[in-house]
This record gives structure tokens, C-alpha cells and sequence, in this order.
């Protein structure tokens, strides 16, 4: 495994919250970039538990959260909800090939006819 490969899992494991295995905790204490990455994680995580300390989240308060991002919510037009019909993306996605395959078809013969009618190879 390259070094850096591990560096980054190693880096993304401390700032999921995931425990280290012992090689993990070795590499840590030997890496410079390894060891910024934690001292830094852990630096931040200090200052946000202290600036949580003594706050009280008032009852209810999720509730009104959701409630609130529920009304602000667009509401689906109704080309978006036929759009949401699998048969429908099924027809689109056929007539895009069709159309594909027409321009192709076209585009060969737009080539081939006039060569041909002038006499030329095939």
C-alpha cells in the first residue's frame, strides 16, 4: 500500500470518529502529516464541546426545524412528477436512440449515396 493511500485513510478514520488499530496509532505518532491532521481534529473538537457546554436545546425544537424545512419545500411541478414515471423514462431513453440511430444512418448515407453515384467504390 502506498504511503499516501494510507496517510488518507488513516486521516479520513480520525476525522470520522473511527478508533485506530495499534500500526494505525504507530503510524500517527511517526507521520508529521498524520499527526497535524489529529492534533488539529482534536483541537477543533475540544472547541466546539467547550462552546456546547451549558447550552440548552429549548423542547420541541427539532420539530419546528423539520416543520419549518417542510413549508419552505418547492412543490414538484407536474412535468416533474410524469417525469418520475419509469415508463415514461423508458419511452424518452427509445426515442433518443431512435433519434440516434437516425442521425447515424443519415449521416453514413450522406457520405456513401454521393460517392457512389459518381461512380466511386462502396
Amino acid at each position: 500500500m502506498q504511503p499516501t493511500s494510507l496517510c488518507n485513510r488513516i486521516q479520513e478514520s480520525i476525522v470520522a470518529g473511527g478508533s485506530l488499530d495499534e500500526a494505525g496509532q504507530a503510524h500517527v505518532v511517526a507521520c508529521a502529516s498524520c499527526a497535524g491532521v489529529a492534533a488539529e481534529w482534536l483541537a477543533l473538537d475540544g472547541a466546539i464541546t467547550d462552546g456546547l457546554e451549558g447550552m440548552d436545546v429549548p423542547a420541541g425544537f427539532a420539530d419546528r426545524v423539520m416543520a419549518a424545512v417542510a413549508a419552505d419545500a418547492p412543490g414538484s411541478s407536474r412535468v416533474e412528477h410524469m417525469l418520475e414515471r419509469p415508463w415514461l423514462k423508458i419511452a424518452l431513453a427509445n426515442v433518443g436512440l431512435v433519434v440516434a440511430i437516425t442521425s447515424v444512418l443519415r449521416f453514413v448515407f450522406s457520405t456513401l449515396l454521393p460517392a457512389m453515384s459518381l461512380g466511386g467504390a462502396p
